[in-house]
Parts: structure tokens; sequence; C-alpha cells
């Protein structure tokens, strides 16, 4: 029996209707995850897919670019039929670019993690939004560098504990909304894995889009960052009062907790934002030069003069 058999979980009755176009679900007809319980990257996997499935994604024009961290073990999960590579950590953003430029008729999807997006990749996601490159770049945000031992990220909110951070984090957190906002993506949003609807529009939206679409989504990581915290995270050490977040069903509570919506965070101060994560949609601009497109013209004019 293989490894992935012995993994597997109890069927359900009825089984996920996704199941069978799943790598692991194609193979022995049942669900294996290689994830931690309550982790939402097998959300995130499960709504990939079923949006890959019903809209008849050709997985030879959008080739999946798939970064370091835990999330790399989503081949697992992922819709059998993506062609997918992955590439070395931080360095998603630059294959995408490359993939792009050598074909212009692909739309390269990656998957990164925070750490890997903003921290060690941060030049190469600065440059993609700068350029405006045709592509989807999608941020799990889950607050730590998980798959190494849940060290502080540059996503980590402040006074949050860590494995590098016991007492707290004392840095001010980046936010990757702003960073792609500022460097000049075309389309930036941001949701969460307990707005699996709203994940789905915005996916939907930024295939339609020509142009570099930067979606964050916020993620829980139970086993690192919810252990250690209390629901109640403020400026202090994980709050003065309550629940250690060591389920995923009481994280994706304190995650519908702490988000607020664009429209709402208009009337609230700084200081009520704090810790806050902003979602909804934060820049459309459809008609912004996409970069394999301006390229080709420098070609023309190259061509003509010879």
């Amino acid at each position: 029996m293989s490894e992935d058999a012995k993994a597997a979980l109890p069927n359900e009755k009825p089984e996920h209707p996704y199941l069978e176009y799943s790598v692991i679900g194609s193979l022995i007809n049942n669900f294996s995850t290689r994830f931690c319980a309550g982790c939402g990257y097998g959300i995130i996997a499960n709504i990939f897919n079923r949006f890959f499935q019903d809209e008849k994604l050709n997985p030879q024009q959008y080739p999946l670019v798939i970064g370091v961290g835990c999330y790399t073990q989503i081949q697992v999960i992922i819709h059998k039929d993506v062609q997918k590579i992955w590439v070395l950590h931080g360095r998603a953003a630059a294959v995408a670019t490359g993939m792009k430029m050598a074909n212009p008729k692909l739309k390269p999807i990656i998957f990164s993690g925070d750490g890997d997006c903003l921290g060690i990749g941060g030049n190469h996601f600065i440059h993609a939004c700068r350029r405006n490159i045709d592509c989807i770049i999608f941020i799990f945000n889950n607050s730590v560098y998980a798959m190494t031992g849940g060290q502080a990220a540059p996503t980590t909110l402040y006074g949050a504990k860590s494995s590098t951070t016991p007492y707290k984090m004392i840095e001010n957190r980046s936010d990757g909304v702003k960073l792609a906002l500022a460097a000049g993506a075309s389309y930036v949003a941001r949701t969460t894995v307990a707005h699996p609807r709203t994940l789905m529009k915005y996916f939907k939206k930024a295939l339609n889009h020509k142009g570099c679409s930067v979606i964050e989504i916020v993620t829980p990581c139970v086993t690192y960052f919810g252990r250690k915290n209390l629901d109640s995270l403020g400026r202090e050490i994980g709050g003065e009062k309550g629940d250690k977040m060591d389920s995923g069903g009481k994280m994706i509570d304190w995650i519908k907790k702490v988000t607020v919506r664009r429209n709402q965070a208009k009337f609230m101060s700084e200081e009520e934002l704090f810790n806050k994560y902003v979602i909804g949609e934060f820049r459309y601009d459809p008609d912004k030069p996409e970069y394999s497109e301006e390229y080709e013209k420098i070609q023309q004019i190259a061509m003509e003069e010879k």
C-alpha cells in the first residue's frame, strides 16, 4: 500500500464533488493531505480546483508556478491536469516573468507564501508589479514561516509570539496590498479563506484582467501561529485575555473578527485598524500597459529599423 493510501482520510458520504479531479483523488479515489489539521491551504486548493474545472481552463495556457513553503505540498490535492513547476524560494515571480516573455500567450498563476513573496522574494515581487506582467500572484498570508518551524515573518502581527519571538514581535508588519499598490500592480485585492465566494470572484476577475493581479489570502496556521497566540492578539504579548487559537475553527473565527471591509475601514482610525486585515478590491486598472505587449512593440520597431 502506498504512503498516500495509508494517509488517506475516511471516505465521506457523499464524497467531495471535486475529489476525482485532484491528483491524489485520481490515484486512490480518496482524499489525502500532508497539511496540519486546521490549515487553510486545503480550502484554497479546493477553491482552485473547483474554479479550474468549472471554467475549463486550458492547463497549457495557465501554468502554475509554486514557490517554497508549507503550501508547496498542495501538489497532492491540486487539480490533476494543472501544469506545475516548483521554483527556488522567493523566485516564483521571476520564473513567471521569464515564462511570460518566452511565450506571451501564457498567463502564469503563482502560488507564494508571505515569507516567500514578501521576504526573500520581495525584490522579484516588486518588479513583477512594476512591469505589470500579465500574471496572477496569490500571496498566502499565514503570518509565519511555518515550513521551517514557525519563525517570525515579514507579515507577523505586532505583539505576536513565534518561534523566534517567544516574548513578542516588535517589528511592524509588511502589508502585501500596500506594497503591490506602491509598486504598480494593476489589480490588487485581499480576502481570506473565511470568504471563499469572494476569493472565487476575485480569481475570476484576475483571470480576465490583462496585467499583474495580486490577491492576498489570509489563511490560518494553527500549529505555529494559533497555538502560540490568543484570540485577543493586540499590542501586548498575545493580548491580555482570550483563548489560544489551537484549532482551525477558532482561527477561522479569529480571522473573521480581525477582518474589516474596505468601505468600513474608511471610517476607522489607524488605532482601530491596528493588527486588522482590510479586505476588498483596492485597484482595478484595465487600461495600464502590460509589459509583454509593450516589449513586442519594441521588437517591431527594432525589426523595422533593420
